[in-house]
């Protein structure tokens, strides 16, 4: 089964801090030579003095060490969708920076400046809001390979929700589950495209996986399905149920063909075929089987006790006493 652990983000410092400030990478630069990775700013000042990395000494270039550091975007992204705020923080900063200095604001891209559209923003903060798209699963439509073709009916079907991106599957699907009055038989599966997604799973989390680009609300769909729990539990109960009834069976078997000829089953409720037949009154069970007391319709009744002593079959010309409740009464 699929275990989640969870990492706390101090675990991870050692790989996002700039060594140089102590802080989060800011704008990460890597030098090509030793693969070690700065903020731009803190990187391109060091090397106003030096020629080595600051971290392990190789040398950087002999005479222009700036020609030898690289930008790392996918170092930053990953800086930035790791550290909650980090990248709203930032462009806070920067808007902030160049409303005080507007003759620099020229240079630079819309980033460098603080100024992301929605649609170029390749971060998303927990307390953002997510447009999103709901609807309903339609296995037939994939079969049939008319799965781009909506008709009038399926758009109608199509809800739109707005919620933050740190809301879970697990939340959206409770949402599902008591505005449809699904029973609790019934499972929902929130999906994207025909893949289910893990109840963990924050929107967050599913724009980054499945790169959703803001062109359009987060596709989602979901699906209705019996509870296959309650269903392995049923089987199992039906398989205790029938090694129970069979047991009886096989050890009355067994002890018949360990009995001599002639002798009645004992440990068996079902009469044997050399058994005579039972009286109407049940509870005064005589004859070979009379050690089943107190059964009812060939299983022991509840409160009676069964003799653990067997009484031995002398032929059926001498009667044999049995002490049935103190009395003493006779079978023949």
């Amino acid at each position: 089964m699929h275990r989640t652990t969870r990492i706390k983000i101090t675990e991870l410092n050692p790989h996002l801090i700039c060594v140089l400030c102590g802080g989060y990478f800011i704008d990460a630069t890597t030098i090509i030579e030793c693969l070690h990775s700065f903020c731009k700013m803190c990187i391109v000042r060091y090397l106003e003095t030096s020629k080595y990395c600051p971290i392990c000494d190789v040398q950087v270039h002999k005479t222009k060490p700036l020609l030898n550091i690289r930008s790392d975007k996918t170092l930053q992204d990953i800086v930035y969708k790791l550290v909650p705020g980090l990248f709203k923080n930032e462009m806070k900063r920067r808007r902030d920076f160049y409303a005080e200095h507007p003759v620099d604001a020229s240079n630079g891209s819309h980033e460098d400046r603080g100024e992301v559209a929605d649609e170029d923003k390749r971060i998303i903060t927990d307390d953002e809001i997510i447009s999103l798209s709901i609807e309903f699963f339609d296995q037939t439509r994939l079969v049939g390979g008319v799965e781009d073709k909506q008709t009038k009916d399926q758009v109608a079907n199509k809800r739109y929700l707005q919620c933050p991106a740190a809301m879970t599957v697990k939340h959206l699907r409770k949402f599902l589950r008591s505005k449809m009055d699904i029973p609790s038989t019934y499972q929902v599966e929130v999906m994207y495209e025909d893949e289910p997604l893990k109840d963990y799973y924050t929107l967050m989390d599913i724009a980054y996986i499945y790169t959703w680009r803001r062109n359009g609300p987060l596709p989602l769909k979901y699906r209705v399905r019996p509870n296959c729990k309650k269903m392995k539990v049923n089987h199992s109960q039906e398989g205790q149920n029938s090694l129970s009834r069979s047991a009886p069976e096989s050890d009355s078997a067994s002890d018949k063909a360990g009995s001599p000829t002639g002798a009645p089953s004992t440990s068996s409720s079902l009469p044997s075929p050399g058994t005579p037949a039972l009286s109407p009154h049940p509870q005064l069970p005589h004859g070979p089987s009379s050690n089943n007391i107190g059964s009812v319709n060939g299983s022991p009744a509840a409160g009676a006790q069964t003799p653990s002593r067997t009484f031995p079959h002398f032929g059926g010309s001498k009667p044999r006493k049995v002490s049935l409740n103190g009395s003493a009464t006779s079978s023949g």
